[in-house]
């Protein structure tokens, strides 16, 4: 039930969320590409920025205020590579979260016997 590793735990009950799962799960994808699609069609074509586009362009904007500090003449498109790991970062925390929750909806649902 677990991916090869111990599962985690919280308040002593047992969860099947694990990182693994939560690498490559739906709720990763989905939040990766919401970080990441809006904000390449806008960088592509500033004429197609839309809201959607908001979280990936506060985490692109703190990443190039970090690198900027770090080194100040690299060139704003280097700043891609540590926007998309972190995006993917975020997501992954997403994914866990999200993993974890729905662990714990599941078991309580089979504790309770409301599952069919």
């Amino acid at each position: 039930m677990t991916d090869g590793g111990n599962p985690a735990t919280l308040d002593g009950r047992r969860y099947a969320a694990s990182l693994r799962r939560a690498a490559t799960s739906p709720a990763t994808v989905v939040t990766y590409a919401l970080l990441v699609v809006p904000f390449a069609i806008g960088w592509h074509d500033a004429s197609l920025f839309s809201p959607l586009a908001l979280p990936g362009y506060l985490l692109f904007t703190v990443g190039t205020a970090i690198g900027n500090a770090v080194a100040p003449r690299f060139e704003f498109w280097l700043y891609w590579l540590p926007f998309l790991a972190g995006s993917y970062g975020v997501a992954v925390a997403v994914g866990f979260g999200y993993e974890r929750w729905f662990a714990a909806t599941t078991d309580s649902s089979v504790r309770d016997g409301d599952a069919n």
